[in-house]
């Protein structure tokens, strides 16, 4: 089965070769490679149409700068003729072998849907890797383990994991958002008509806190989190089920951010007034209670009836936690 392999590239030339090598070297040979120079304003186009004329497997494609998703659904018309899809940031690599597994599975197992992997967190000084038990689930179990964020949660990384196309078929990243793979995520589980198996290996490496990184920041804006999940709901306008998950994503969401704003000082006064709009529109749909703890259930309550007040108790714990 061709694999196609979406790389958006943009101002990452110092790393741009790493990746591509780590691609083209893979034990999997049968790649289509779709490389998107989004515009860069370095070498790294030259660099792509350089893989390009000498590997067949690879493709180079050039835009008009417009982001990490613009230039991942520029790609997609190209890879109609694959029957699996994953993706890799271009200042990432890949280990040895891990598309050979993750492939070898699918054909192995027809009723599986999408194959996910761990990662390494690659920082200055330190490698940390981020690792699944091996385990099968079927879609609705992916759907709760990925909307509940247990301890055995799936993350939103798209990069993480091997698709079938149907998976995703007709399926895109909103532009212009920051968090485009929560919602994406969200979709392609819910799409899929298989389930879902973790190998339990390491298979990628994760870039962290290069200068300029979307993660190179302390307190993040997810005003556009909130948005791709608003939009996901209209677009799935009359489906109940998926409202209900989008729903709680965006509750699990905003309870994790404004819980971060309470324990950075002075976050909480400066940007929570930024959320409570979203937090009305949350208020006001069903989400899965069923899928936490009693604990849990009794603190999204307060925290959707009394906001306010209830972070006020969090903030002034997270004070006096600091001052001692």
């Amino acid at each position: 089965m061709k694999l196609a392999v979406i790389v958006p590239v943009y101002k990452v030339e110092p790393y741009l070769r790493q990746c591509i090598e780590s691609i083209l070297s893979q034990s999997y040979q049968d790649l289509k490679v779709v490389l998107v120079d989004d515009g860069s304003p370095d070498s790294c186009g030259a660099i792509c149409d350089e893989y390009a004329a000498r590997d067949s497997r690879v493709l180079a494609l050039h835009k008009q700068n417009g982001g990490l998703s613009s230039a991942r659904n520029f790609a997609l018309p190209y890879i109609e003729d694959c029957p699996i899809v994953t993706f890799v940031d271009s200042d990432d690599w890949l280990e040895p072998g891990v598309y050979e597994q993750a492939v070898r599975y699918l054909i192995q197992h027809p009723e599986v849907a999408i194959v996910g992997y761990g990662y390494n967190k690659i920082y200055k000084h330190e490698t940390t890797p981020c690792l699944m038990p091996e385990m099968t689930l079927s879609r609705e179990e992916t759907l709760e383990s990925y909307i509940s964020a247990n301890r055995l949660a799936l993350e939103a990384t798209v990069w993480s994991r091997i698709y079938r196309y149907e998976a995703i078929r007709g399926l895109s990243f909103r532009e212009g958002s920051k968090w485009e793979d929560n919602v994406y995520s969200l979709e392609a589980f819910y799409q899929s008509a298989g389930s879902f198996h973790a190998l339990p290996i390491v298979g990628y490496n994760y870039r962290l806190q290069r200068s300029g990184a979307i993660t190179d920041v302390q307190v993040p804006d997810k005003c556009d989190l909130f948005a791709d999940i608003e939009e996901s709901i209209a677009r799935h306008s009359g489906d109940d089920a998926f409202l209900a998950l989008a729903n709680t994503l965006a509750l699990q969401c905003l309870w994790h951010h404004f819980r971060m704003l309470c324990r950075v000082p002075g976050a909480y006064e400066q940007e929570a007034h930024r959320y409570w709009p979203w937090l009305d529109c949350v208020r006001q749909r069903p989400y899965l209670a069923h899928l936490f703890s009693p604990t849990k259930r009794l603190k999204f309550r307060l925290f959707l009836s009394i906001p306010k007040t209830f972070f006020a108790v969090r903030r002034a714990f997270y004070s006096l936690k600091r001052q001692h």
